[in-house]
C-alpha cells in the first residue's frame, strides 16, 4: 500500500490570476522525482503491454484508428482505472488540491491519460481545443467549461520533443470549429485551423515539472525529434456537470 500524502504545492495569488488571465500556467515543479519514477515504473508497465490493453482504453493519436502499422503516439485513455496506484500519487494529490486552488472546491478528475510519443515519432498534436472532445457528444456549451487540465512530463519536455505550446487568451474565445486532423475522417485526433503560430508562448519544463491549461485554450505539441521517448500523465479535472 502506498503512503497518503498532504499536498505539498501551493499556488501564489499571481499565479492563479495568471491563469485565468491568460488560460494556461507553467509550473517547474508539481510533484518529487521519486514520485516521477513511480508514476513511470506503473505507466511502462501499461505501455509495454498497450497491445492486450482494453481497445477501447487505446488509440494511436498519430495515425488512422484502428491501423496495423507503427504506432505514432499511443494514447492510454483512463489509465487509473488500469492502475488504481496512479491516483495515489503525489502528483495527483497535489493536482487536485492545485485545481481547488483555481476553480473552488468540490471538483473532480473527470478523465485521465498517457500519451507516448517515441523517439523521432514525426507527428504532431495539432492544434486544438481540448473542449472540442466532449463538444462532439454534448451539444451543452458548459460541459467541463469549469475545468482545468494538467500536463505532467515524465522526462525533460523541450520543444525538439514536443512540450506544450499555448496561445495566450484564447480561452476567452468562442469555442473554433474542429475537424479530423488532416481533414481525415478516421483520425481521432482533431484540429482547428487558421492558428497563428507566432503567438504561441512554449512551456518547457523538467520532469515532474507541469503545465495548467483551460479546456478553452490552444494548445500544440511538436513531434518528438529527439533520440528519448517522451511520456506524459495528464489529469483532467473539473465541476462536471450533474
Amino acid at each position: 500500500m502506498m503512503t497518503q500524502t498532504k499536498p505539498t504545492v501551493h499556488l501564489t495569488p499571481q499565479q492563479i490570476v495568471k491563469y485565468h488571465r491568460e488560460g494556461f500556467l507553467v509550473l517547474e515543479s508539481i510533484t518529487t522525482p521519486e514520485d516521477v519514477e513511480l508514476i513511470r515504473e506503473l505507466l511502462d508497465g501499461l505501455f509495454d503491454r498497450y497491445e492486450q490493453l482494453p481497445k477501447d482504453l487505446t488509440v494511436d493519436l498519430g495515425e488512422e484508428i484502428g491501423h496495423k502499422g507503427k504506432l505514432r503516439s499511443p494514447q492510454i485513455n483512463n489509465p487509473i482505472q488500469l492502475e488504481p496506484r496512479l491516483a495515489e500519487t503525489l502528483y495527483y494529490r497535489n493536482a487536485m488540491h492545485v485545481a481547488e486552488q483555481l476553480l473552488g472546491e468540490g471538483v473532480r478528475n473527470t478523465w485521465n491519460h498517457a500519451i507516448l510519443k517515441p523517439p523521432h515519432n514525426g507527428r504532431a498534436t495539432p492544434w486544438h481545443q481540448d473542449l472540442a472532445y466532449p463538444m462532439r457528444t454534448s451539444k451543452d456549451p458548459n460541459i467541463l467549461r469549469f475545468g482545468c487540465n494538467f500536463w505532467m512530463p515524465l522526462q525533460k519536455a523541450t520543444v525538439e520533443s514536443g512540450c506544450m505550446q499555448f496561445i495566450p487568451y484564447s480561452h476567452l474565445s468562442n469555442l473554433r470549429p474542429h475537424f479530423p486532423a488532416g481533414h481525415n475522417p478516421n483520425n481521432y485526433t482533431l484540429e482547428t485551423d487558421e492558428v497563428d503560430p507566432r503567438l504561441a508562448v512554449a512551456g518547457p519544463i523538467p520532469a515532474g515539472g507541469c503545465t495548467i491549461h483551460s479546456p478553452k485554450t490552444l494548445h500544440y505539441t511538436a513531434p518528438n525529434d529527439t533520440d528519448v521517448p517522451r511520456r506524459t500523465f495528464i489529469l483532467n479535472i473539473a465541476h462536471p456537470l450533474e
